[in-house]
């Protein structure tokens, strides 16, 4: 009778380390969810910088082109050609004098 007494005590020691186990493995498993759903948040966020930051490089690269191509545009209007030639002296010149 002892014996039976001692092994129903047990596996009522038993079952409530089991459900104490069980809930402390759910309360790990809550901390856990918590974190894993923290670090999607984190790295979402991260994943949006990103991209704007990509975004708003990529405008300022052809912001800049656009602002090149546009000043090489109006040198280009304001260019002009000069043409330097050198003339042979002739005879007849030599008795002719230029003052500048």
């Amino acid at each position: 009778m002892n014996d039976k007494i001692d092994a129903t005590k047990q596996a009522s020691q038993n079952a409530e380390q089991t459900l104490l186990t069980l809930e402390q493995l759910a309360q790990t498993l809550e901390v856990m969810t918590a974190v894993v759903d923290r670090l999607k948040s984190h790295l979402t966020r991260q994943l949006s910088l990103t991209q704007e930051l990509f975004n708003d490089e990529e405008k300022l690269r052809k912001a800049e082109a656009e602002a090149r191509a546009t000043e090489a545009r109006k040198l280009q209007q304001e260019s002009f050609v000069v043409e330097i030639a050198q003339r042979e002296l002739g005879a007849a010149s030599k008795g002719k004098k230029v003052v500048h």
